[in-house]
């Protein structure tokens, strides 16, 4: 129902949006954002929608952020972008419907935050990393994206794996670690019969209710240092 260079957005007839990430690694820069938020511009439009899932196609769900890209902005440009991540983070994690990331691949740093900001996390058992890989670049987790993770991991071994060590993990290592909720053949990642899209499709909590249980639940904590 609306394709672009980044995305592709559906609707199932038993009332799912999926957005389908289509730029091969899909690496996070500008354009990726304005597209996907525009993405979820349109679920929240369509009143009959009851849940959103998020994957992409090949080997890869996302790679994180386009650094390439990012290389030869300014710093105010940088930390502009930076924070139009978080906000399209955050966004995730606080909206109105059911989330689920399917992860058909590798997932790599902001594109882990991404799918860490969901309810929900199905990963395909035969290919793809869970990884947080900062640690490894030398890069510092800013505070207000590590609220995700504060918000969402409470499994202290977790932190220590995936986080601090940045350990690539396997589908079966991020479910012992409780950071994927299911893992499944690749043929089985959007299939109806999973427990969690029966919960989907049954979803009848109000929006509006939702939403405000999902803000005081994760709830975002407002910081005056650079993003």
């Amino acid at each position: 129902m609306g394709t672009q260079a980044n995305i592709k957005l559906e609707f199932t007839d038993d009332g799912i949006a999926i957005i389908r990430m289509l730029n091969g690694e899909n690496r996070l820069n500008n354009s990726f954002l304005h597209e996907f938020n525009k993405a979820l511009d349109l679920v929240l439009e369509n009143k009959d929608c009851k849940a959103l899932i998020t994957t992409s196609e090949g080997k890869i769900y996302s790679n994180g952020i386009d650094l390439k890209w990012m290389a030869p902005l300014t710093d105010k440009k940088r930390d502009q972008f930076r924070a139009s991540l978080t906000d399209s983070i955050w966004r995730v994690m606080h909206f109105p419907v059911p989330t689920v990331a399917a992860l058909n691949g590798h997932t790599f740093a902001g594109g882990a935050f991404l799918a860490m900001g969901h309810d929900y996390r199905v990963m395909r058992s035969d290919r793809g990393w869970l990884c947080w890989n900062e640690v490894h670049m030398n890069l510092p987790i800013r505070d207000d994206i590590r609220g995700v993770i504060n918000n969402k991991i409470s499994n202290v071994d977790a932190h220590r794996e995936a986080i601090v060590f940045g350990r690539r993990l396997t589908a079966p290592e991020a479910k012992t670690l409780g950071l994927v909720d299911s893992v499944v053949d690749i043929d089985h990642l959007l299939r109806r019969q999973n427990v969690w899209q029966s919960m989907l499709r049954n979803n009848n909590i109000d929006r509006e209710a939702l939403a405000m249980m999902k803000r005081n639940t994760y709830k975002r904590k407002v910081h005056t240092s650079k993003l």
